[in-house]
């Protein structure tokens, strides 16, 4: 199988290059996971945004009508009262976010740092 052009690239040309409707939602999904782990790489694999910390942490999945910030080995992990996070995979769990009310920063932020200190 041919590895994709962009994997590994840095991921500015990805988000700059975002015009649909939920761009803006990625943009502030991007700015929040930057400011909770600040020295995790950022690159392209599979065609989006993937941040690493010693492991792979999280990414950020563009699809038509919301943006997933998806979890890695940590997804299922995390602390989740409000049922907010989908998937059935072993680990892997997503949010999706299809508006601004749907960003919990806070939220989000205490997950994704979870996530880097999750073994």
């Amino acid at each position: 199988m041919e590895r994709r052009k962009d994997y590994g690239k840095n991921a500015d040309a990805f988000f700059n290059s975002l015009s649909n409707p939920v761009a803006p939602l990625a943009r502030q999904l991007r700015g929040i996971i930057r400011k909770a782990i600040p020295k995790a790489s950022e690159s392209i694999k599979w065609g989006m945004p993937v941040y690493e910390a010693h492991k792979m942490v999280c990414a950020v999945r563009i699809s038509d009508d919301y943006v997933a910030l998806q979890f890695y080995t940590s997804g299922t992990k995390l602390h989740d009262p409000e049922g907010l996070l989908e998937g059935t995979g072993k680990k892997m769990r997503h949010v999706k976010v299809r508006s601004k009310a749907d960003i919990r920063k806070g939220l989000f932020t205490s997950w994704i740092k979870r996530a880097v200190d999750e073994k």
